[in-house]
């Protein structure tokens, strides 16, 4: 079967930030139904590939291509603490063309934050601001949608939550791009595995059943030899 084309397509990117170089040479490309988890230490140029990827940061050198609407989950939550989850996703449509009170409703019911709809965010625990924020980013129904640790500060069920997320994006043929430390949550969902080592992509492989154990091995042996 024909491969549909890339949504999002990265050639020979460089960043650096003065004369530090944080990412070098980094070649990939993502189409609908792609699911590519991004693995590196702290330090490795993640964060860095996804805020170029998402537009946030101009390549120093090289190129970033999207079609379609791109939805992003950072570390900041891009919400607005003196408005209430529905106030938030609100607002955040209307930037988007989409003036649709069902829609924002539907959102805060996928997250499991209907029953807390109209409360500030200013009083939301940490994981409850990650839900949301992941929320916010659904809203223009991504072609691709980019997550830097989306996991962090969620428990057990908020985590589930997160994960039928995913699952239903990759079933609707969206791509994924994940950036995350914890493999075991989003291992078995992905498509293929990206090593960042020294920030430079030191393998893209296919997932093709490996474990989290399986996967960090694979990680620790091109770490080792990069």
């Amino acid at each position: 079967m024909q491969r549909a084309e890339p949504t999002l397509k990265a050639r020979a990117v460089k960043r650096q930030f003065g004369h530090r170089v944080v990412l070098q040479d980094i070649s990939v490309e993502v189409s609908g139904g792609d699911f590519l988890m991004l693995v590196g230490h702290n330090g490795a140029g993640k964060t860095t590939l996804i805020r170029v990827l998402a537009g946030l940061l101009r390549p120093t050198a090289g190129t970033v291509q999207r079609s379609g609407a791109t939805g992003m989950v950072a570390h900041s939550s891009m919400l607005y603490d003196a408005l209430t989850a529905r106030e938030n996703l609100a607002f955040h449509g209307r930037l988007h063309g989409k003036n649709d009170p069902a829609l924002v409703q539907r959102i805060l019911e996928q997250m499991g934050l209907a029953p807390h709809g109209d409360r500030r965010v200013a009083t939301f625990s940490r994981g409850m601001v990650q839900r949301l924020s992941i929320g916010r980013a659904l809203l223009p129904d991504p072609e691709v949608l980019l997550l830097d640790e989306p996991l962090t500060g969620l428990d057990d069920a908020a985590a589930g939550i997160v994960r039928e997320v995913l699952q239903d994006l990759k079933r609707r043929g969206r791509a994924v791009v994940v950036a995350t430390h914890q493999l075991v949550e989003v291992v078995d969902l992905a498509t293929t595995v990206g090593f960042l080592v020294g920030g430079r992509l030191a393998g893209l492989e296919p997932v093709a059943g490996r474990d989290a154990h399986a996967v960090m091995a694979r990680y620790r042996e091109l770490a080792a030899n990069g």
